[in-house]
């Protein structure tokens, strides 16, 4: 009997080990995306030339430009293997605040983008500027921008190469980002 129930001790520390070992792997692992990711967004460089915000990525350039306040109104994106560069279309009545590095997925391919929805409400008698904050996304291998996301959606941050993570049930690669 006693071998039994040290027999069961030693089952029950091993399996606790076991599990703290697993959850320092998964936190070692963690970290590691963490720093391979911060890697490669330190290879992104912001620059603010007059009234353009130029973000420099491994494979492109973007230019934020047309400053209005503290907003750009258009976008462009130059490819560096081909050098053309492309005028992304965006709604006249919506311009993007400034972005930060961490914007970017860790892959270079997609960037959030704050948008800001900018109109008059009048009822007739009065009239008053109002503001709305959107989220968008950028596709830059792709130059497109996908359709406004709003409230929590905004908040979440990007994970692995390219998972947009708005919670531990709410997640999406980059392309589904863009369907409809």
């Amino acid at each position: 009997m006693k071998y039994i129930i040290l027999l069961l001790l030693v089952i029950t520390f091993s399996c606790k080990k076991e599990n703290k070992n697993s959850a320092i792997r998964k936190s070692e692992n963690s970290s590691i995306d963490h720093l391979q990711n911060k890697i490669v967004l330190d290879t992104i460089r912001s620059i603010v030339k007059e009234d353009t915000l130029i973000f420099q990525l491994k494979n492109a350039s973007i230019f934020f430009t047309n400053r209005k306040e503290s907003c750009w109104k258009n976008i462009q994106i130059r490819s560096l293997k081909d050098k053309v560069l492309t005028q992304i279309k965006t709604s006249n009545d919506i311009c993007f605040e400034k972005n930060h590095i961490a914007d970017f997925s860790p892959n270079q391919k997609y960037l959030l983008l704050h948008a800001i929805e900018k109109g008059i409400l009048s009822d007739g008698n009065y009239s008053e500027e109002v503001e709305k904050y959107n989220c968008m996304f950028l596709d830059i291998d792709n130059k497109i921008i996908s359709d406004k996301y709003s409230d929590l959606f905004c908040s979440g941050e990007w994970k692995n190469q390219d998972q947009w993570i708005v919670d531990e049930e709410e997640n999406y690669k980059g392309k589904e980002l863009f369907e409809d």
